[in-house]
């Protein structure tokens, strides 16, 4: 008995298995050596940590030079104007007594507003985000407005709203101010107002923006403001912002010339093999003629098309049967036409005709060959 080899995976691997095996071996690879980079991670990260970007004056300590800050400014003084002097905090508290929360900005609120925008202007960012210490929540400046105004407040907005005027007659000698809405994490869609003298770098002007931006400044009052056809209120505060971006994480790199080659080159190849393995498979798939062997293109019955009469035309053939009591010779003619099958017969169409033959010597049904 003639034995065959098992073979449990059959008899070979087709050529496009093969092919595909291969492509699937390279995007594994490349997928292998880019996923080990710790930049592609970073959008499953929970913290998106973020940084200041920071301009050269937020370095310098107060009352120095802005162009070398190793050196004091002779016009700067030597103690800033600010809360901490008990001198302007006295002149704050006078004139913050013409302020009322929840009520539009008014004629008579307006020094306490320019008092606010010195003591911003006398201090470097750093130094005043030192001062303020952690954030401050929406509902402690809109339920204790008196135990916060003036005080230094620090808030991440995400600002949504940017807008530049000019400043007005003032001493300070500010000609434009810009204006800025956004809300917090914890204000939710109760927006803040913060109004500030620069505008930093990377922060767009106009009416949808979308950017972060960590604030650091003095509470002035809860302002009110018509929103559709709705009196709100919004904390107004006057301070510094500067934008804040997503910190690069440790080990990340850009991508390199040979990585962009290596994955143009595994998508190329993976486009060609799917293109290749779709042409075979449909070529396989396509159903393929069968024609008796000999017959041509007009010999075929086309399905659907009527059969015609000479294609049922049957051959003459002539048969001769023996009987036991005689013979008789019985002659196969060719059957009428589909259009005559309802005349009745006649001596002209004959569908059998029979004649004697010459006797049999044997009993019983014998056949003999055709005449």
């Amino acid at each position: 008995m003639r034995k065959h080899p098992v073979r449990p995976f059959g008899a070979g691997i087709p050529a496009a298995r093969s092919l595909s095996l291969l492509v699937l071996l390279l995007i594994v690879g490349v997928c292998v050596a880019r996923s080990r980079q710790p930049g592609l991670w970073t959008w499953l990260a929970i913290d998106d940590s973020r940084q200041l970007v920071l301009a050269a004056e937020d370095v310098r300590p107060a009352g120095t030079s802005p162009t070398n800050p190793s050196d004091p400014d002779p016009a700067a003084k030597p103690n800033p104007l600010t809360n901490q002097s008990l001198d302007e905090w006295a002149a704050f508290e006078v004139e913050s007594a013409a302020l009322e929360d929840r009520q539009s900005l008014r004629t008579q609120e307006m020094p306490a507003y320019w008092r606010l925008l010195q003591w911003v202007l006398a201090e470097p960012f750093l130094t005043l985000r030192q001062r303020a210490g952690e954030t401050t929540l929406f509902v402690n400046l809109w339920e204790e407005p008196d135990e916060h105004r003036g005080k230094p407040v620090r808030l991440k907005l995400n600002v949504r709203r940017v807008l530049t005027y000019a400043a007005g007659e003032n001493t300070l000698g500010v000609t434009k101010l810009y204006e800025a809405w956004g809300w917090t994490d914890d204000s939710k869609s109760f927006p803040y107002v913060v109004v500030f003298p620069e505008l930093p770098e990377g922060l767009p002007l106009g009416a949808d923006v979308s950017a972060e931006v960590e604030f650091v400044g003095y509470f002035l009052k809860v302002m009110a403001y018509d929103a559709f056809e709705t009196r709100r209120g919004a904390p107004l505060l006057i301070g510094q912002v500067r934008l804040l971006q997503p910190a690069p994480l440790e080990g990340t790199a850009p991508l390199t010339t040979r990585d962009v080659l290596l994955w143009g080159a595994a998508s190329l190849a993976m486009l060609l093999a799917a293109i290749w393995f779709g042409v075979r498979q449909f070529q396989q798939d396509r159903p393929k003629p069968q024609n008796p062997a000999g017959a041509t293109i007009q010999d075929a019955a086309v399905p659907g098309e009527a059969l015609s009469t000479e294609s049922l035309k049957l051959p003459d053939e002539e048969f001769v049967v023996g009987v036991a009591s005689g013979q008789e010779t019985m002659t196969a003619s060719t059957p009428p036409a589909p259009a005559d099958v309802n005349k009745p017969p006649t001596s002209e169409t004959l569908w059998f005709v029979t004649g004697q033959s010459p006797p049999s010597q044997d009993r019983g049904l014998d056949v003999f060959r055709e005449a």
